[in-house]
């Protein structure tokens, strides 16, 4: 895999819209659930994290990939990587309310 300079730019804007939409989506998702109460976000929620956390890592590879092949480019690659990284304790509260109102669901089902 041959990283250019265009790409590994490429590569740093994308990955910084990711972290971004990741976050917006999973905000929204949440919300639409607390104002409809439509217990099928839910299995939409979980979804949406699997692919969230599959194309993270993606992205996360590629720029600790590009990290090590493209030195002169360390700083914006680090803040990517950050910003990336400060989506894994939002998901994490997001996926406890999750899991809060699925067991509260299935709970009040029995």
């Amino acid at each position: 895999m041959e990283f250019s300079i265009k790409n590994i730019e490429e590569q740093i804007i994308v990955s910084r819209k990711i972290a971004l939409l990741t976050f917006i989506t999973g905000s929204l998702i949440l919300l639409l659930y607390y104002f409809t109460r439509y217990h099928g976000v839910i299995y939409l929620s979980l979804l949406f994290l699997v692919c969230a956390v599959f194309v993270n890592t993606f992205f996360s590879y590629l720029l600790l990939y590009g990290l090590y092949k493209k030195r002169n480019f360390k700083k914006p690659i680090l803040v990517s990587l950050f910003l990336m990284i400060l989506n894994i304790p939002v998901g994490i509260v997001y996926m406890n309310i999750g899991f809060t109102i699925y067991n509260l669901i299935t709970s009040n089902n029995v």
